[in-house]
């Protein structure tokens, strides 16, 4: 083996060049074809087009000194991710669907293409009863004439096979059985079957032949719309979100923005103004008891002031009562706001939702608490939208359960603390009631009656008076309530479309299928184990290459390039160096149909024309083919000879070309091994060598028998034919480590069958290797 001069890790362009030319017509094959497909691929997809929206959301309002009411009524900030959520939700999906109708799709064919149909449709189909399996099937109609049509349902190949496979590990439910149907009806009639009811209602005239439609549910859709729907903040420190959908058909992705908007909308006013009808129930029912206590405590002071001369009281009396009626009337708030708070305790002690729960006394309560009611009820409102696509072990559902649970706590912890401090205020005020009251004992009997009845009358009256006000402003707030939610953009019309990009596709396809092409070809280049060129040779081994041979052209008549070669084979083989006149050649292969016996009668019949007489023996004796090639008879030959039938003037034939003998194998012996390494052998070939000038061995494959070792150690020259495309690289091994094994001189290689290039001359002229083959053989001496 030669020394390797290069980096075995650097690529070799010239190699790789190479090989990309000869696998040219496949890698532009795949080329073409992956260009093709992805032009297919590219006709065939449709058009996605994008709409989108963008809305504004208020920020969280920071005064924590807000009327409590205010908090009720839904005027909190939002929390962006939850907004989210929300949007994405299936509950939302759902409301948007009440003001859409796509759950029956249409398509049409056009130039090989199926395209969907949104209203603009030539008939529009109602059905009052669907199947599982009529769902999954599509409907086919071909118009017959103006009154009638072909209605039929035919499987795909693809169902089929998923039903034929789901059959063979058990029996289909009666509702997922494959349906097959064709029939003709009337439009307007009421097609009734076993798996559907519907109607089909012509709107006009048909302009193509091949219509189709899928039903569905319109309440069904929702994934639908959850899959192709997207939403995502502007940016982080805006509270603008964007929503977005991609729909094959522009105007259903408008309409499926704007329906979530209308629904996101409305789904925020509900909820704002949920707590307001609340605390309005509430306010009406505190007021219809007052009522009646005022009118008690109203008539029950005339009554006395009618039977009794005391009518008036005195400054002292006035103002005691006027005080005690404001004290009082604080104790009825304190009173309501402490029965509101132990209400709440109660309700989330007992409950693990708190979305029932009753704000209708939230007015007099402090701007935490009510944050934290709707924290948690936003919270539980979207766990439970998460609820619908995800699991309890969910990560945000997770999430939102343990924001549930820290709010809950400090809920807990605040209402306790506020109950504590009204309490702490009732004691206060109570004491100061107390005095009062004392300070009115000291009056007359009945100056002191009419205090007390006065009193009643002034606090039921000052209470009645503050519900009236608070479900005044209970009410205009509601009527005024309006979604602090803006729609800043809201969805257009998308003028093209934004996928799929058909010249990127073919480019892609392109770039792809020569990506492809080129690893095909140095993947087959690098699982061809074969001998392919003359630098396969010498990178391989460093025995002298004596000729490179191409291929024989059928459309060269003459085979000048196939000629030309074995002259420069001849002149290789002048060279060699010995003590006698003539020259012993000894021509071999590792197997068969390498081209030994085609090269070795092609190069005689050129050495017989320079004037030396040449001779050419056939030792191959188990596949003898040379006399084919000289067509002479193979009656007898070297078989007879060696076993001494015959002489060997007996078996010397003349072939047509002058100053060319050749002995034939003859009849194919039992023991072709034994009569080659015979003595006699050795004899035959130092007589030839006295009558001709080259005398040629045509021997068997050293790959296969060794009949020709004991030949190639006597030879002057031993020239080892190697086919190219055919021959593998380990021959050219095994050959060079034949020759160090068995210390072989004079030893080279012929290329045969390689494909010759005209116009770069590539494989033609090769030779003269054999001037620095002598230095090889020194070093292995």
């Amino acid at each position: 083996m030669n020394e390797q001069t290069t980096n075995p890790d650097e690529i070799n362009f010239t190699e790789v060049f190479r090989i990309l030319k000869r696998f040219k017509y496949s890698i532009v094959s795949i080329v073409i074809l992956a260009t093709i497909l992805a032009g297919v691929f590219a006709y065939f997809s449709p058009n996605i087009y994008n709409s989108s929206s963008t809305i504004f959301i208020k920020e969280s309002n920071k005064n924590p000194n807000e009327d409590i009411l205010n908090k009720a009524l839904g005027m909190q900030g939002a929390n962006i991710d939850n907004e989210i959520a929300i949007l994405q939700s299936h509950t939302i999906a759902k409301k948007a669907l009440n003001e859409l109708n796509i759950g029956t799709r249409y398509f049409y064919k056009h130039h090989l293409k199926t395209l969907e149909l949104y209203q603009d449709t030539p008939f529009i189909v109602t059905h009052t009863y669907l199947t599982k399996n009529a769902k999954a099937s599509l409907f086919h109609i071909r118009p017959i004439d103006e009154e009638t049509f072909e209605l039929s349902i035919k499987p795909t190949l693809k169902q089929k096979l998923i039903n034929d496979i789901k059959s063979q590990f058990g029996t289909i439910a009666e509702d997922q059985k494959l349906i097959t149907y064709k029939a003709t009806h009337h439009y307007n009639e009421t097609i009734q079957t076993e798996w559907f009811t519907i109607k089909v209602h012509k709107v006009y005239n048909y302009t193509d032949q091949h219509y189709s439609f899928v039903i569905h549910e319109n309440s069904e859709m929702t994934d639908f719309i959850k899959q192709s729907l997207s939403v995502s903040p502007v940016s982080k420190e805006a509270t603008m979100i964007q929503i977005s959908f991609q729909d094959n058909i522009a105007k259903r992705a408008v309409d499926i923005i704007n329906a979530i908007n209308k629904a996101y909308i409305n789904d925020e006013l509900t909820m704002k103004t949920q707590s307001a009808r609340k605390t309005l129930h509430f306010l009406d029912q505190q007021i219809a008891a007052i009522n009646k206590t005022l009118q008690k405590s109203a008539k029950n002071l005339e009554n006395y002031k009618s039977k009794n001369l005391v009518v008036t009281l005195s400054e002292k009396a006035t103002i005691t009562t006027g005080k005690l009626s404001d004290l009082e009337s604080k104790l009825y708030e304190l009173n309501m706001q402490e029965n509101f708070f132990q209400n709440i305790a109660s309700y989330i002690k007992t409950h693990n939702d708190i979305d029932g729960l009753n704000l209708s006394g939230a007015e007099n309560t402090n701007p935490i608490i009510s944050n934290l009611l709707i924290k948690i009820q936003e919270q539980t409102s979207l766990k439970k939208s998460l609820l619908l696509d995800y699991t309890e072990q969910h990560p945000d559902v997770v999430k939102v359960t343990q924001s549930i649970n820290a709010l809950k706590q400090t809920l807990k912890q605040t209402i306790a603390a506020s109950i504590r401090n009204i309490q702490e205020q009732k004691a206060s005020l109570q004491r100061v009631i107390e005095k009062h009251k004392k300070d009115l004992e000291a009056l007359p009997e009945q100056e002191r009656k009419l205090t007390t009845l006065t009193r009643s009358f002034v606090v039921n009256q000052k209470v009645y008076s503050y519900l009236l006000q608070k479900r005044a402003e209970t009410a205009i707030l509601q009527a005024s309530t309006v979604s602090e939610t803006r729609i800043i953009d809201p969805a257009t019309m998308p003028n093209k479309p934004i996928k799929p990009k058909r010249l990127f596709i073919v480019i892609v396809g392109f770039i792809l299928g020569l990506i492809l092409g080129i690893a095909q070809a140095l993947l087959r280049a690098k699982l061809d184990n074969t001998v392919k060129n003359i630098e396969d040779i010498e990178n391989t081994s460093i025995l002298p290459v004596y000729g490179v041979v191409p291929r024989i052209d059928a459309k060269d008549e003459n085979n000048s390039a196939f000629k030309e070669a074995l002259r420069v084979v001849r002149t290789n083989i002048e060279f060699i160096q010995n003590s006698n006149k003539s020259k012993l050649v000894t021509i071999t292969s590792s197997i068969p149909m390498e081209g030994k016996t085609t090269i070795i009668s092609e190069i005689a019949k050129i050495v017989a024309k320079t004037h030396k007489k040449a001779i050419v023996l056939d030792l191959d004796m188990r596949r003898a083919k040379l006399h084919e090639r000289f067509s002479l008879d193979n009656s007898k030959g070297m078989s007879t000879l060696l076993a001494g039938k015959d002489t060997i003037n007996d078996v010397i034939q003349h072939s047509e070309k002058n100053n060319l003998d050749v002995i034939t194998a003859g009849p194919t012996p039992p023991n072709p091994s034994e009569l080659i390494m015979s003595t006699k052998m050795n004899k035959i070939i130092e007589f030839l060598l006295t009558k001709y000038d080259y005398v040629f061995l045509d021997t068997p494959p050293i790959g296969l028998v060794s009949d020709a070792m004991m030949l190639l150690k006597v030879s002057d020259l031993n020239l080892f034919v190697l086919k190219a495309n055919y021959s593998k690289k380990e021959f050219i091994s095994s050959i060079e480590r034949l020759v160090k094994e068995h210390k072989l001189h004079n030893t080279g290689i012929i290329l045969n069958g390689v494909s010759f290039d005209k116009k770069s001359g590539y494989g033609f002229g090769y030779g003269y290797g054999y001037g620095y083959s002598n230095d090889y053989y020194k070093s292995e001496s």
